[in-house]
């Protein structure tokens, strides 16, 4: 191989390489200017809550309107997505699926979203999230903030992440790329800790 093929493959190369880290530092920016957004997001119960008797929550929420709330995930860049009530493949065309089986307010929030396949892949970056990542959860009564504890994949018959619990969780499942029986399960835990802004 002579001297200008091996210069040549090299500048191609190195170029190859300023692409791809140009991309990366692309991507990390984005997700940075994200959580700063995410500073704005106020945190919290707000006073219609107070003047809602807690047992017509659920009910209430789901009867006021066809979006029942809004799912923003900074670290995967999700912002605002649109939840609707039920996990029928019409619902899951267009927004995040709330499984009705489980909690809209309190305790175990369930939450279900494709990962491609064009419109409605809400949780197409869910497999990037970490464990510490935070989500915030909207609904008329507030924000939501949670810290993400467990990330796994189950089999797709495995619902006992969906349990009604005491302790205000939000459960997001979605579909594993060419594993069909299988589906990747994150949970995260209310946590309003190491908060300087919302409050």
């Amino acid at each position: 191989m002579n001297k200008d093929i091996k210069f040549w493959l090299l500048i191609c190369l190195v170029a190859f390489l300023m692409i791809i880290l140009s991309i990366f530092a692309i991507y990390k920016y984005q997700i940075y200017k994200a959580n700063q957004e995410a500073e704005n997001i106020i945190v919290g119960d707000n006073e219609e809550l107070e003047e809602t008797d807690i047992d017509n929550i659920e009910n209430s929420i789901i009867n006021e309107a066809d979006v029942i709330g809004k799912l923003t995930i900074p670290d995967i860049l999700l912002k605002n997505a649109p939840i609707k009530e039920g996990t029928e493949l019409t619902i899951l065309s267009d927004a995040i699926g709330h499984f009705k089986s489980t909690s809209i307010y309190n305790g175990n929030v369930g939450l279900a979203s494709h990962n491609s396949g064009g419109k409605g892949e809400y949780f197409k970056n869910l497999k990037n999230i970490k464990v510490g990542s935070e989500i915030f959860y909207e609904t008329q009564y507030g924000v939501k903030r949670y810290i993400v504890e467990t990330k796994n994949i189950i089999d797709e018959t495995d619902f006992s992440y969906l349990e009604s619990t005491e302790e205000n969780k939000i459960t997001l499942i979605t579909c594993v790329s060419g594993q069909s029986s299988k589906r990747l399960c994150v949970q995260a835990v209310e946590n309003y800790e190491n908060m300087n802004y919302g409050q």
